[in-house]
């Protein structure tokens, strides 16, 4: 029995790269769990058993993509912090560290962000890339929202407006960086970005 479990869990392993490769190759509206079978050399039986649809072999993808700063934010989120703009600048300037030297990383938020047609009748997949920003920014505006009862967001920002735009301004980030075929330095470049951007949205001392 436990070298059955071990054979699933490498088999799952192996389908999950292999659909990160096929997506990443066709975008997710140009896949298929046929294609994604024969680049993983398994049968359409064997991701059937680890995954309903190619939604959920998505879904499970993206799980791969949480980061060591998501626990922070979290922690912050139940606990409190004594600056969450400060929080929200240091914790998103690692992120874009991190991805800058993870291939496999950088691989999935393409496909996150690039690889999915957003169409006025949405695919599964399409929906759970929707679901995950919605989880992210719901994130972002609680901590803003903590500056703001602080007293420490400028007031030329509201909380869903600066929310909003540091949401957009990472995602176009990435989104421009994959695009282009990393023909910048998306550390410095996002570095300046987010501490610029959050710079505007701290209040000045009187």
């Amino acid at each position: 029995m436990r070298r059955t479990k071990e054979d699933a869990a490498k088999t799952r392993e192996e389908v999950l790269a292999a659909a990160a490769a096929v997506f990443y190759e066709h975008g997710v509206s140009g896949s298929s769990l046929e294609k994604i079978a024969s680049r993983a050399g398994v049968t359409r039986g064997a991701i059937y058993w680890h995954f309903k649809d190619k939604a959920e072999v998505l879904t499970a993808l993206h799980s791969e993509i949480r980061l060591p700063q998501e626990t922070i934010v979290d922690g912050a989120l139940e606990h409190g912090h004594d600056d969450p703009l400060g929080l929200i600048e240091e914790q998103s300037i690692g992120v874009v560290q991190l991805l800058a030297d993870d291939e496999h990383q950088q691989r999935i938020f393409a496909i996150m962000i690039l690889g999915c047609e957003f169409t006025e009748i949405r695919s599964d997949a399409a929906q759970r890339i929707i679901t995950a920003n919605a989880e992210m920014y719901e994130k972002l505006k609680k901590l803003i929202d903590m500056a703001d009862r602080q007293g420490t967001l400028a007031s030329c920002w509201t909380v869903d407006t600066a929310a909003r735009a540091f949401q957009c301004s990472m995602n176009g980030l990435f989104g421009e960086w994959l695009r282009t075929n990393k023909s910048f330095s998306v550390v410095d470049v996002g570095e300046r970005l987010v501490r610029s951007l959050i710079g505007s949205m701290r209040r000045q001392a009187a």
